[in-house]
């Protein structure tokens, strides 16, 4: 007989695996090309931020014939997805196999020795210095994707300050996209949506360093909470699983008690370290460097960082390959997400959301339709994650319509920009997020339900900066 005081056991909610539900979200796009009207805009090629750029003529939006994409389509697109990602999942890789060739040379552990005897007892002060340096480089468009690549490192300094892997991918992406989200000198973002609305490049400096300011102690101060929680209750982890043992998730400080000499070959490791991300920073800044450069530049840190290390030429080469296979399901995800655009962009149905979601923003007042546009500009990043892609696709739009309903242009691209910046941290559609994820070993679906009140904090004050922007003509 049952006893009917005992309760059934709960079943614990269990979210798919990244891949599968990326598949999932690829057949759901396909399915949705039959079933939203094919259409198109017209086109120019203009030049743009010293790009070429192909941007969308406002008012030329028509349907077209449809495109209902097959079955097959699914896989297809998959192979072109990891094609057109080909340069991306490669600086992974080599990113990767740089990072992990610095740690197997002791440059990490000996660097930690030092850095961990100086802040214990302040680890949040460690925690800001890392989060500020990031967001900095987020700002200036030189940390986006790139902060995949560091996730392993920031992992890596997490555990040595005794915390788990989520606090590591804190440290680097949210930290990076605190900046990024917000950023007042990203040429990709800020500087294309007001090249497109004919503004001074990076005119309202001022305004978005106050926004980097505020987003990136709002993420600081969310981490802190985290990080004060997991100490009360390790079982509060983000990592933690049914059955797992609780100090497993955590690094351990006295790990690295051992006061280890710190010779010539860690020096140089870190003079080369230094100079790789230094000149990945600059080169973005001064040269628009992009994808290509970011992975000779990695390439070249790791070959030489393992010969100056000590690990030779058939050590490098062994970690090297070592060093890679850490980032492949990173890099899998990279190319399963650009899948999704493959098929929208066939199936000629991106623009068709584009205008739709578009519509209702001319018919309403300066001030409720600023807010409109920001909050079609965040759903848009759903389907258009990327910040250049989005700005060259939307931008063109929402100035004409901006001019309509007296919205200042300037207001017009700071939507754009909170619109595309802070659901970066929340799409399933970001391959650098879920990416980054993978990486820490933390679930989506509890990374989501962790981030999203402060996600909502977020899209509340921007909602209210854009209603005060507005409101004086800014």
């Amino acid at each position: 007989m049952v006893d009917s005081n005992t309760a059934a056991p709960k079943r614990a909610m269990k979210f798919p695996h990244v891949f599968s539900f990326l598949f999932s979200t690829v057949l759901v796009v396909l399915i949705l090309t039959w079933v939203i009207p094919a259409g198109q805009f017209e086109r120019e090629v203009k030049v743009v931020a010293g790009i070429k750029q192909s941007q969308v003529v406002a008012g030329t939006y028509h349907q077209v014939e449809p495109a209902p994409q097959a079955v097959w389509k699914i896989f297809s697109a998959l192979d072109t997805g990891f094609t057109q990602s080909g340069g991306m999942i490669f600086m992974v890789f080599f990113c990767g196999a740089a990072i992990y060739i610095l740690e197997k040379t002791g440059t990490v552990r000996v660097s930690f020795q030092r850095i961990l005897k100086k802040v214990r007892g302040r680890e949040h002060v460690a925690v800001f210095v890392v989060m500020l340096f990031m967001s900095i480089g987020g700002a200036t468009g030189a940390f986006a994707n790139t902060a995949l690549a560091l996730v392993p490192l920031g992992i890596l300094f997490a555990r040595a300050l005794g915390f788990d892997n989520a606090v590591g991918f804190c440290l680097v992406y949210l930290g990076s996209y605190a900046g990024f989200n917000v950023g007042w000198g990203n040429l990709f973002t800020i500087g294309i949506a007001q090249d497109i609305a004919e503004l001074e490049k990076f005119s309202g400096f001022y305004v978005r360093i106050l926004f980097h300011v505020v987003n990136l102690l709002l993420t600081y101060w969310w981490v802190s909470r985290y990080i004060v929680r997991i100490k009360k209750d390790p079982l509060s982890s983000l990592l933690y699983e049914e059955g797992v043992n609780p100090s497993d998730l955590y690094g351990s400080e006295e790990s690295f008690d051992e006061y280890e000499p710190f010779t010539w070959r860690h020096k140089a490791c870190i003079a080369i370290a230094a100079l790789g991300l230094g000149s990945i920073i600059v080169g973005s800044l001064q040269w628009n460097w992009g994808i290509p450069l970011y992975s000779a530049t990695f390439l070249a840190m790791a070959i030489f960082t393992g010969l100056l290390g000590g690990l030779g030429v058939d050590g490098t080469c062994k970690e090297f390959i070592k060093g890679s296979a850490t980032m492949v399901a990173g890099a899998f995800v990279i190319g399963i997400s650009r899948a999704i655009a493959v098929i929208m962009t066939d199936g000629k149905i991106i623009d068709s959301i584009v205008y739709y979601l578009s519509q209702p923003i001319a018919s309403y007042g300066p001030v409720l339709g600023a807010n409109i546009m920001f909050y079609v500009n965040l759903l848009l990043n759903f389907f258009i994650p990327s910040g250049s892609g989005q700005a060259v696709a939307v931008m063109p739009l929402m100035v004409p319509i901006a001019d309509l309903a007296q919205i200042t242009r300037q207001v017009a691209v700071q939507a754009f920009q909170f619109g595309d910046g802070l659901s970066n941290c929340v799409i399933p559609t970001s391959g650098v997020l879920l990416s980054a994820l993978s990486l820490a070993n933390v679930p989506y679906a509890r990374y989501l339900k962790w981030f999203a009140p402060l996600f909502v904090i977020q899209v509340i004050l921007a909602s209210a900066a854009i209603t005060v922007l507005q409101y004086i003509g800014w």
